[in-house]
């Protein structure tokens, strides 16, 4: 082989050395940081209903009409007491007038009474429900008109408790002397009233009824 051409592919194989020396030896400046202990914990919605210290305390009238009128306030103690705000949405549910048997004299006043399960007292009273001490929204305890409440709470402007955030709520319900005869005598009246707090999302607004 000539001497030339020997010297020209050592010069080849030190380049190719090289260039391999200097690709394996590139440094580069960095910086960089890394987060720890990334975790994802869901917030809590949880409410308290309470009345004279006791939680979900209910009413219970008896022996109704004493003094010709019927009516009467209860009032609760709502508190959001979770770590998001949330929604108040407030219905009846479980609304039931029962007839309890009928007597002489309301037979006389409903005829159809030994026929009909269904009681009226519910039909004369009117129901009305204040939150923070301004009444929202008022409906009769007739059993066909248990959704009122709920739809109309539904079509208020939104009503919201931030955590730890607590307000009155009351239900007022009245009917006076006038309002009922003797097709109310012995008839009874339950029913439940339901507090939910909902988490604010975008979206629907939820079912009230």
């Amino acid at each position: 082989m000539p001497k030339q051409k020997k010297v020209l592919i050592s010069l080849l194989l030190i380049g190719v050395v090289a260039a391999a020396a200097i690709d394996g030896t590139i440094a580069f400046f960095f910086a960089r940081r890394t987060t720890t202990a990334n975790r994802f914990t869901a917030g809590t919605l949880d409410l308290n209903v309470s009345s004279n210290g006791q939680a979900l305390e209910p009413f219970v009238i008896d022996n109704m009409g004493e003094n010709g009128n019927i009516s009467g306030t209860k009032t609760w103690v709502v508190k959001n007491t979770g770590t998001l705000p949330g929604r108040v949405f407030v219905r009846l549910q479980n609304v039931a007038n029962q007839e309890n048997g009928c007597n002489d004299q309301e037979t006389n006043a409903e005829p159809a009474c030994a026929a009909d399960t269904e009681g009226e007292l519910g039909g004369v009273i009117i129901a009305k429900v204040a939150w923070d001490g301004t009444d929202r929204v008022q409906s009769t305890l007739a059993t066909a008109d248990q959704s009122t409440i709920g739809l109309a709470w539904n079509a208020l402007p939104e009503i919201d408790l931030a955590p730890g955030e607590e307000k009155n709520l009351t239900i007022h319900w009245a009917t006076d002397e006038n309002g009922y005869g003797n097709e109310v005598q012995s008839d009874s009246l339950s029913f439940d009233l339901d507090v939910r707090l909902v988490q604010l999302i975008s979206g629907p607004t939820p079912t009230n009824q």
